[in-house]
């Protein structure tokens, strides 16, 4: 089976020169435009990662919009989440951010926001696929396309402030906290270094060229870092932080150069704003079990989500929640931003850490440990059939949740939950449990059934 990117509320993305091209980008601009027209929408912003094909894309886009009558603001290279959260604060009609996230340099791609700061849905998503179908401009090249790069310090400084009026500022400053960073020369690394200079922290970043050359497989997974773990130590940091290219999701490293794994950010945000607001937290199904931990011992619970972001706002906005998130590294602190946003993430760990007056590793070792596997299958058959096999294999389950195909979590407190991909012919698998002999079991019987 072939794949071929579509549209969906995930975005688009495609190899540049391929499966993403002029053309494809233009069309999607008018379509998006003709929507935000329709709705009398008159402005929108546009930021992007990186990436070397940035400029073109973000030219290409802006002739779109022209042809429709709309004016676009240029936010040049900066995080996905300081554009939803502009696109509120400056009260504009929506925003695009050209970025593949961790996908390999050589793509890029197509995140829509609404004028409400939030990823678009369902229905427009629908809508821009729709329009496009049936569209009759066509892109013509032009070799006159030149891109200017322009200053957005006054967009970065939106986003920073409305962190620092939301934490623990003042005390963050006088603990005086060496930190570094490693943004993999994405989109954060400007915006980073003058929030922790901000908060009064000596600052190293690492990999801090904006030139879309990412300095090692851009995920921040464990399997993929290893140079901040010798930075942190060599720099005597307190803490480091690592972001994906296009500053939406995080993950912590000790001060002992030890990296934690992504699960752990969304715990620790937990640890922090349950204190001071103790309501219900939304994560999605494939989050680990910790974040259920941490959130009963305050007393409430940990109610869980479709997998994808803007399930998981849906989410918290339907039961009323103060903190939602993804154990990718992404937290959603609605106080500050409706999107994931490794900033916030930041701030609200260092704060964490202040008020506890605890070394991170101490903090971390709080919170009770779980083993978790992410694996891949190829399917392309029957969901339900599928659905049916893993029900009679997993018939000691404690319970079931089928809103995003299948999860199983057991009477040991180990999980599974089998999911299809978006993008590609496959199911993802992911087990938790205590001990690895359990996660073997479990994926052995999956695996069979698949």
């Amino acid at each position: 089976m072939e794949n071929k990117p579509k549209l969906t509320v995930s975005g688009y993305r495609g190899i540049w020169g391929e499966t993403l091209n002029e053309e494809i980008a233009f069309s999607f601009g008018v379509s998006f435009a003709k929507i935000i027209k329709k709705n009398n929408g008159k402005k929108i912003i546009i930021g992007r990662d990186s990436r070397k094909s940035g400029p073109k894309i973000f030219e290409i886009l802006k002739l779109a919009f022209k042809k429709e009558g709309i004016s676009v603001i240029d936010a040049c290279i900066i995080p996905t989440p300081s554009i939803l959260l502009l696109v509120k604060k400056l009260k504009l009609d929506g925003g695009i951010i050209i970025t593949a996230s961790h996908n390999p340099k050589e793509y890029n791609g197509l995140k829509f926001v609404t004028k409400d700061g939030l990823f678009a849905g369902k229905n427009i998503i629908e809508q821009i696929n729709e329009v496009k179908e049936h569209l009759k401009e066509k892109y013509t090249p032009n070799k006159k396309i030149h891109y200017t790069k322009t200053d957005n310090k006054k967009f970065r400084q939106i986003h920073i402030s409305e962190i620092l009026k939301n934490i623990n500022t003042k005390d963050i400053r006088k603990a005086k906290y060496k930190v570094t960073v490693d943004t993999i020369n994405g989109a954060s690394s400007v915006i980073i270094k003058e929030l922790l200079k901000e908060l009064n922290c000596k600052v190293k970043i690492i990999n801090a060229k904006q030139n879309g050359e990412f300095a090692h497989p851009p995920e921040p997974l464990v399997k993929n870092l290893k140079q901040i773990s010798i930075d942190v130590i060599k720099n005597k940091s307190d803490i480091g932080f690592v972001t994906d290219p296009d500053g939406d999701r995080l993950l912590v490293v000790n001060e002992k150069g030890e990296i934690i794994s992504e699960e752990y950010t969304m715990a620790l945000a937990i640890k922090n704003i349950l204190k001071k607001n103790k309501t219900d937290v939304v994560v999605n199904m494939s989050t680990s079990n910790m974040c259920k931990d941490v959130t009963e011992s305050f007393g409430k619970k940990l109610i869980r989500s479709k997998v994808g972001e803007l399930n998981v706002v849906e989410k918290m906005f339907e039961i009323g929640s103060t903190l939602s998130g993804e154990g990718n590294g992404g937290i959603i602190y609605p106080k500050i931003n409706t999107a994931r946003d490794a900033l916030v993430g930041i701030g609200v760990i260092l704060e964490l850490m202040t008020e506890q007056n605890q070394k991170i590793s101490q903090i971390v070792e709080e919170i009770p440990k779980y083993i978790l596997l992410k694996e891949k299958i190829s399917y392309n058959g029957d969901l339900n059939l599928l659905n049916n096999k893993l029900k009679k294999v997993f018939s000691d389950n404690l319970s079931i949740n089928e809103i995003d195909l299948i999860r199983f979590d057991f009477k040991d407190s180990s999980w599974l939950h089998v999911r299809p991909s978006n993008t590609e012919p496959i199911v993802r698998i992911y087990i938790e449990a205590k001990t690895n002999k359990r996660i073997k079991e479990i994926f052995k019987k999956t695996k069979d059934a698949i």
